[in-house]
């Protein structure tokens, strides 16, 4: 066939691109007959390869299959769904969409590297895996657990709240409490994913992320960040990624600095060295004295050139934070502040985009926090590049709430609609919160629990171990850490398994068996003694079944301490209040650990410097004569008559621990009390709060009063009577953290001088015990953790 001819024409002759090419090389790793797969993210990639590695697993345990087999293909989705019921009760749902993402992913990456599976083949089994397919029924898979909810703004401020003010979670390091609330408040400000800004964004590359100062519509100075939200699927298209900003709230009244995301911010600027034009504090405080006059501009802040490829938000390894440790990181918060079925971060993200959607005014008051939230003037082209959605068919399928929050019945009537949306109170019923929620078992139920086949089994099994020979439930110490807690502050190396080796750590798995028990036994729990109300009284919350909590902790967390009082004020981030939040914040952030003891510093008589607390104190003991240390104000004294008028003020201004057990907590610790001494009228003020500097002093003085019961706890503070030895021992166990292996057999009876008296209630020469008219609460488990010295001063009747 003849070329065309060429068209005659003036201008230059156009480019020859062919002959532009000649002597380039032609890689053959991409120009072959190969077919080209579907393009994919990295993570996608990994999913397929797990999925494969489920395939190779199947076969490897279970002989040769074939995906050309129909029924080794129904085998391996039988086999992975009792895999995914593990642990489960057999009444317990299991939602389906997690087997039919393990099978389209299996199905996805077999194609895309091994070969083809048959078109029947796969829609067989994914007819199997549907909730009324037969393997359905036999999971009991359900097609999903429930409609959406929503985590309103109450949710969030508890939170808040509690992860400054009351969370004992001791985080390896400091920054991570930081990282991991700005992150959850940027999200949830932002109704934004859980990986629009960590694991694949939350970088200043290519200036996705920009700081401004501007001036306010009340002629302020104010801080305003923009993100950009790197939407799934999109992110190679940045013209369409959604920028969303987060600012101070701009004329509204001061809120509580803990719900002001910037102050956050910037002191993760700071401690990164971000801020290029303000470095460290000093540049800190000139950048909070920057102000913007009247008609000025908005001031960009440059970043410094070494953090442009550096994420804002990184994990325990110092690289972005994943997705999956934040998910987990934010589930174990949440469980802590009391929520048996914690929210996920898509709960405050469809809460963020119903309130965008609502047409009509309501409010909420909570945290200082007063909104008159209508939006009219938003519009549905506005809201859909907030969420990045593409047409409003998702916003009404996956976030809206089903109370659309529309007075239907003034619409019926005729009348004029009500100003308030009646929505958002049931909206707030949607997560369930358990002030009172156990966090670890019972010693009651823990005995109950190790008297069952089940346990019994693995814990011979873990006996008959060469490598381990552990503790009998019943003899467990609340000392130690028995919470069911994630712990993914630091990720170790799981053990090496080969074909022909055992593993490395036999035993571990059986101790995840003992746990997953555990955990089983303490859902029943949560059942049983379910309220379910809604967030709002705060002074309702009680730590239950905890080791170590922040009320104990406070004294050896100085910074964290400080933030507690600080972070509850409302004041502006310019206030005194403000910046001092912002360089404790820094400090924190900088720090290695949480934990230290003033008062007992690195050096000590013997000029031998460490760093173990244990051994400054014992030395000082040792060298000054009549030298005693408070542990509650961190101070030493010299004087007896100074140091008795010191535990004078402590008994009578009621800041005594509920909790009595000595604590190693990294290199310090917390020393133990007696129950019975710390409240025996007779003794003197320091007698009665000796310190047990050592696990086994405390313990051989607790066994020396050789009690075995009492018919009222020797705690002043606890109104409770007990019938018998196993109630009384248990409630010390439980709640004042004396373990039971200490006390006698209830049927051993007093030691003497301990004899019951003929009512049974008090002790012979023991003066019956008052109920003081400051306690809040008749029940045990009260710690007095919203109470102030004024609320809880006691009645100093009887005291010395």
């Amino acid at each position: 066939m003849d070329r065309p001819k060429k068209m005659s024409g003036r201008g230059p002759a156009p480019k020859n691109y062919m002959t532009l090419q000649e002597g380039v090389e032609i890689p053959s790793s991409i120009v072959n007959d190969k077919p080209v797969n579907k393009n994919v993210e990295n993570i996608t990639e990994k999913n397929y390869e797990r999925q494969l590695r489920n395939w190779d697993d199947f076969v490897e345990a279970f002989g040769p299959r074939s995906v050309d087999s129909l029924e080794d293909l129904k085998e391996y989705v039988l086999r992975l769904g009792l895999a995914m019921r593990a642990g489960l009760r057999p009444e317990q749902k299991l939602a389906a969409k997690g087997i039919k993402s393990y099978w389209k992913k299996f199905t996805a990456g077999y194609n895309r590297e091994r070969g083809t599976i048959p078109k029947d083949h796969v829609l067989s089994v994914t007819r199997l895996i549907e909730p009324r397919g037969a393997l359905g029924k036999l999971l009991n898979l359900v097609a999903d657990t429930g409609p959406r909810r929503h985590a309103t703004a109450e949710v969030l401020t508890w939170a808040g709240e509690f992860s400054w003010t009351l969370d004992w979670k001791i985080f390896a390091q400091p920054r991570l409490r930081i990282d991991h609330w700005t992150v959850l408040q940027a999200a949830a400000f932002t109704a934004a994913r859980v990986s629009d800004y960590i694991e694949s964004s939350a970088r200043y590359q290519s200036n996705d992320t920009t700081l401004i100062v501007f001036r306010n519509e009340s002629g302020e100075t104010e801080f305003g960040l923009q993100l950009t939200k790197w939407l799934k699927g999109r992110r190679h298209e940045p013209s369409t990624l959604p920028t969303p900003d987060i600012h101070e709230r701009g004329n509204l009244e001061a809120q509580l600095l803990y719900m002001n995301p910037i102050l956050f911010l910037l002191s993760i600027f700071c401690s990164a060295g971000a801020l290029r034009d303000y470095m460290g504090l000093d540049g800190l405080t000139r950048l909070l004295d920057l102000e913007v006059g009247p008609g000025e501009p908005a001031v960009h802040i440059r970043w410094h050139i070494n953090v442009l490829h550096s994420p804002i938000f990184s994990g325990p390894s110092e690289r972005i934070m994943t997705a999956n440790l934040f998910s987990s990181v934010l589930r174990s918060l949440f469980m802590r502040a009391g929520f048996p079925d914690p929210p996920g971060l898509h709960c405050f993200r469809a809460e963020g985009l119903t309130n965008i959607v609502c047409d009509m005014p309501w409010t909420f008051a909570g945290a200082g926090l007063t909104s008159v939230d209508a939006n009219p003037t938003y519009s549905d082209i506005q809201r859909q590049t907030t969420a990045g959605h593409v047409t409003n068919s998702i916003q009404a399928r996956y976030y809206s709430s089903r109370n659309p929050g529309i007075d239907s019945q003034a619409a019926f009537m005729r009348t004029q609609a009500r100003l308030m949306n009646i929505g958002e109170h049931f909206r707030n019923l949607e997560i369930s919160w358990e002030p009172e929620l156990w966090h670890s078992l019972p010693i009651k139920r823990r005995e109950k629990l190790a008297m069952t086949e089940e346990y019994q089994d693995i814990e011979a099994k873990i006996r008959g171990s060469p490598t381990s020979k552990p503790k009998r439930l019943m003899d467990i110490s609340p000392t130690e850490p028995t919470e069911l807690e994630v712990k993914a502050d630091i990720k170790t190396s799981p053990p090496v398994e080969t074909k022909d080796s055992p593993l490395a750590h036999p035993i571990r798995k059986l101790s995840r068996d003992l746990e997953n028990l555990e955990r089983r036994e303490l859902s029943e729990l949560w059942e049983e003694t379910s309220k379910s109300t809604v967030v709002g009284n705060k002074r309702a919350f009680v730590c239950r079944g905890v080791n170590r909590p922040f009320t104990r902790l406070r004294s050896i967390m100085p910074l964290r301490g400080q933030l507690a009082d600080l972070l509850m004020i409302k004041a502006r981030l310019r206030s005194p209040e403000g910046r001092a939040s912002l360089e404790a914040l820094v400090k924190l952030y900088q720090s290695k650990s949480e934990v230290d003891r003033p008062g007992l510093g690195t050096t000590c008589h013997c000029r031998r410097l460490t760093s173990d607390h244990l051994h400054v104190y014992q030395c000082t003991k040792k060298h000054v004569a009549r030298a005693e240390f408070c542990f509650f104000c961190n101070q030493w004294l010299y004087e007896p008559e100074a140091w008795e008028q010191h535990c004078h003020k402590h008994l009578t201004q009621d800041h005594i621990p509920m909790e009595l057990s000595w604590e190693r907590v990294e290199t310090t610790f917390l020393p133990g009390y007696c129950p019975f001494c710390l409240w025996d009228a007779r003794l003197g003020c320091s007698k009665r709060l000796q310190s047990f500097y050592t696990l086994p002093d405390w313990e051989t003085h607790i066994r020396g009063h050789g009690v075995s019961w009492q018919a009222r706890c020797p705690d002043l503070r606890c109104a409770e009577t007990f019938p018998d030895g196993d109630s009384f021992q248990n409630h010390l166990h439980d709640l004042h953290h004396v373990p039971k292996r200490l006390f006698k057999p209830a049927e051993t009876g007093f030691k003497t001088g301990f004899k019951r008296g003929v009512d049974d209630v008090t002790h012979q020469g023991v003066p019956a015990k008052k109920t003081k008219i400051g306690d809040a609460s008749v029940e045990a488990h009260f710690v007095f953790q919203y109470c102030s010295v004024e609320e809880t001063k006691p009645d100093n009747s009887g005291l010395e």
